[in-house]
């Protein structure tokens, strides 16, 4: 190659480049504009009476079917459980520490004891708690501990409660966190629960950034440590994992990844409001890290490398996601048209595509168009599959995997959600990879 061609392809790949940053960059400030303005609402007053008379009922000795007669599906003898709400604290802010405190003594779910593990040398967290008298506060001074992962597990050693709750020094539970815990425990008999989440300044006065989750999504998972607050575990499993000091600033990050997976629940509400505290220091190196251990105890080979400053992970399997990872079955990616807008890739089971009508580089809210997860169904038209599978895909689309795709975009998406529901019942998990992507020319078909 000549020495102007080398100049020239340098300089076209340059282009290229300003060109992908230009665009993400106008992508950004739309994703800004688009928000819209948050509110969080506390609990009406009718519901707080509401819930609290409810728990008294429980408490007098009805049971669960009876008092939530015709509200909600309880399990089959359904206990009525209880919490230990746990937080450690080391030289706190007294007026932080008692907002903290306020938040689970206010719970309309009374069933509940709070354990403080004091690891301070001074005797502030003793002075506020002398204000208040109420048997279901617990305060075990920890002096010489190291890390809240350490104080977390010795306090969990005292805990009463069916369940454990985590809470962070400063941050706040919403008045009804327990008992809907408790309504989605006894519906589902789930073992480890997670919440949405928002934050609030320190004055407590304005609520922001609300973190929408999804429902346990493995790969998401793997791509974002999003199961932190509100984390709730029962005590024997809690007790079985406990936190590990060496990933203390992921510890609930690492605890998710060692659980099992089969009991998880996702309660779709805003319980745990973060406080913006400006001592509060980032800690994602410790999630790459506790993921890295993940593969590595398990002797699966990848490469976790961390999205910049965020807290978002990407993983390069080695040599490949087939041979290292059995259980998916197919990567799907985004199907773009020539202006590089989505048009087809992650579908639900309806068929509904994921992020439709945004830019390719266009990250969507909380990133959710540029993070990897597992998914109902992906779009054939941009779609690798597992050798296992070429049989089935063949049936399905009556041409072999390795034959370019044609047809018109409605049918080729039918035929991809059955063929996608085919794979899912062999057992297999559906990736859905926003780095992967394809372009066509029309919406409707494929040329």
């Amino acid at each position: 190659m000549s020495f102007v061609s080398r100049v020239t392809g340098l300089s076209a790949r340059a282009g290229r480049s300003v060109y992908r940053g230009a665009r993400a960059g106008v992508n950004k400030l739309k994703n800004l504009t688009r928000q819209k303005a948050y509110r969080y609402e506390e609990p009406a007053p009718g519901t707080v009476f509401s819930q609290r008379a409810q728990y008294e009922r429980l408490h007098q000795g009805e049971s669960p079917s009876e008092v939530f007669s015709g509200d909600i599906e309880l399990r089959r003898a359904a206990k009525v459980p209880a919490f230990t709400v746990i937080m450690a604290v080391s030289e706190p802010r007294p007026d932080r520490f008692e907002d903290s405190m306020i938040s689970v003594l206010s719970q309309t779910w009374a069933g509940f004891e709070f354990i403080v593990a004091d690891c301070g040398m001074k005797s502030a967290v003793g002075n506020v708690l002398a204000d208040y008298d109420d048997d279901r506060i617990r305060h075990f001074r920890m002096q010489g501990m190291a890390n809240v992962s350490d104080a977390m597990n010795s306090a969990a050693l005292h805990a009463a409660g069916d369940y454990i709750v985590f809470l962070d020094y400063g941050d706040l539970l919403a008045t009804d966190a327990l008992f809907e815990t408790a309504l989605t425990i006894m519906a589902t008999g789930a073992e480890i629960l997670y919440s949405d989440e928002d934050c609030c300044d320190s004055a407590m006065r304005k609520f922001s950034a609300p973190y929408i989750k999804p429902d346990f999504n493995k790969d998401y998972l793997f791509a974002s440590p999003y199961i932190t607050h509100m984390l709730v575990i029962r005590r024997e499993l809690f007790l079985a994992l406990r936190f590990r000091s060496r990933f203390d600033g992921a510890r609930d990050y690492d605890l998710i990844l060692r659980a099992p997976k089969s009991g998880i629940c996702h309660i779709p509400r805003v319980l745990y409001h973060v406080r913006r505290l400006p001592e509060r220091k980032s800690a994602s190196g410790d999630a790459r890290a506790a993921l890295e251990n993940y593969f590595s105890v398990r002797g699966l080979r990848a490469r976790v490398t961390q999205e910049g400053s965020s807290a978002f992970l990407h993983v390069d399997y080695l040599p490949d996601i087939f041979t290292v990872r059995k259980e998916i079955g197919v990567i799907g990616g985004k199907v773009l048209d020539r202006r590089r807008r989505i048009i087809g890739g992650m579908m639900d089971e309806d068929g509904s595509v994921a992020f439709e009508g945004l830019d390719e580089l266009d990250q969507g809210h909380q990133r959710g168009a540029v993070t990897a997860r597992n998914a109902d169904a992906v779009d054939a038209r941009c779609m690798r599959i597992r050798p296992e599978l070429y049989g089935l895909y063949q049936e399905v689309f009556g041409s072999s995997y390795n034959t370019p795709m044609r047809g018109r975009a409605y049918e080729i998406r039918e035929k991809s959600l059955q063929f996608c529901e085919r794979v899912r019942a062999k057992g297999y998990l559906i990736l859905w990879d926003p780095a992967m992507t394809v372009s066509v020319r029309s919406r409707r078909s494929t040329e």
